[in-house]
């Protein structure tokens, strides 16, 4: 199953997440050459970053989010929510099982 991940900034917290910046970076990194991420990347104006993450329940999704640094540390706040996914790209191209198989390096 697909899960949306939205990580607020914290704004008494700039500092940590600046200094935790490359950690971060490097767990995302991870979690994409895993399989885990589809797709990552803050929105426009810095206020939350998003990932879309392959999990097998919402538990372990939570889990593995869990693990983001900036998480861990208490720098960023997460919400984590299950994601019906049914449409990937074009309607003539890829499924979303063709997508889990890619992730999963299959």
């Amino acid at each position: 199953m697909w899960y949306l991940v939205m990580s607020r900034s914290l704004p008494e917290r700039e500092q940590d997440k600046q200094k935790n910046y490359q950690e971060h970076r490097q767990w995302l990194d991870d979690q994409h050459k895993a399989g885990r991420l589809l797709f990552s990347g803050p929105t426009t104006d810095g206020d939350y970053g998003i990932y879309i993450m392959l999990a097998a329940n919402l538990d372990e999704a939570k889990s593995i989010a869990a693990t983001d640094p900036h998480h861990a540390r208490g720098i960023r706040k997460m919400v984590v929510l299950e994601w019906r996914a049914h449409r990937a790209f074009r309607l003539d191209g890829m499924s979303i099982a063709d997508l889990e198989k890619i992730a999963r390096g299959q």
